[in-house]
This record gives C-alpha cells, structure tokens and sequence, in this order.
C-alpha cells in the first residue's frame, strides 16, 4: 500500500458514519473486511455474500463500498487467484458503478486511496496471466480489465455473456462458435 494513500484504516469510527446499502453505518462492513484473512474457505463465502450485499447490491455502490474498495485491492494482492478474482470482482464493480449514475460522490477523505487501488487493478490482472484459469475466472478477470482501463459497460456485458444461447430462428440452445467451454 502506498504510504501517500494509505485506506481507512479498518478500527476507524469514520466506518460508523460511511452509508452501505442496508443503512448509515459501515461498521459491518469494516469487520467482514478485517475477517476476510482469517476464516477458511467456506466461511470465506458467506463474506463475500455479505460484502457484495451491503457494498455493490445490483451495481449501486455507498460511501462505503468506496472506501471497501482499497482493502479489497490490498487482499487481492496478498492472495492466490481464487481470492483474488473474488475481490478484484468487487472492486471492480463498484467502479462501475462509480461510473454510473446517480452514483454518490466519492468522498474526500477516502478518495486518493481509493483511485490509487483503482490503479493497481489492472496489473494485479496482468500478474493473473501465467496462471491457468477456468472459464469463470476468465469472464470475470476479461471484465475486471476492462472496468479498469476504463470501459465499464465493456466490461459488464463480458459478466453477462452466457456460454449457451439460444438460436434466434429456432429458439434451441447451443454454443456459440469457439465457446468450447
């Protein structure tokens, strides 16, 4: 983490006073953040339901999502690739809807950290590129590239691309050419 844009630190009471999607207070979300490390991955699953719950819900993003966002970056960067697609998912979903409107504003006190997280997205990607990765996690990290170098509609159609479509003459599902799976 960069010293001149260090995140808010988790034991912050600015939490308290940071909205998410279920209230005015991010305390919760502070502490899913702390536990991430912690727990196995079972338990790590019920956290990512969570955070995904109460900071990016149907891609509207909070005050607090943003200042989520540069915890969720330093984890992935900590993490094997599983993990890490997992919270470079998240992050980038709330810098897509960042970019959406009626997006709140970015507030100040956690924004230099959030844009230099923001910043350290698509290299955390490129890093990703020796390893080998399954059809989900290509998706997923084709759509996290995208958001991060600035292309959020991009990179939120290539979510909702579907391994099997329908035919438009004849309605039966098939494979489009070179989805091989």
């Amino acid at each position: 983490m960069s010293e001149a844009a260090p995140p808010l630190p988790l034991d912050s009471e600015r939490w308290a006073s940071l909205a998410q999607a279920y209230g005015p207070s991010a305390a919760d979300v502070a502490r899913l953040l702390d536990h991430l490390e912690r727990v196995d991955d079972a338990q790590r699953a019920e956290l990512w339901f969570g955070l995904w719950a109460l900071l990016c819900p149907d891609g509207r993003v909070y005050p607090a999502s943003y200042a989520a966002a540069p915890h969720l970056v330093a984890f992935a960067e900590r993490r094997p690739l599983a993990d890490r697609t997992q919270a470079l998912h998240l992050a980038a979903a709330i810098e897509a809807g960042r970019r959406a409107a009626p997006a709140p504003p970015l507030p100040d006190d956690v924004a230099a950290a959030y844009h230099a997280a923001t910043a350290r997205v698509a290299p955390l990607v490129a890093r990703s590129v020796g390893e080998p990765w399954d059809a989900d996690t290509a998706q997923v990290l084709a759509s996290v590239l995208a958001i991060a170098k600035g292309h959020p509609r991009f990179g939120m159609a290539a979510l909702a691309l579907e391994p099997v479509v329908a035919c438009p003459v004849c309605g039966a599902p098939h494979a489009p050419a070179g989805w091989g799976g």
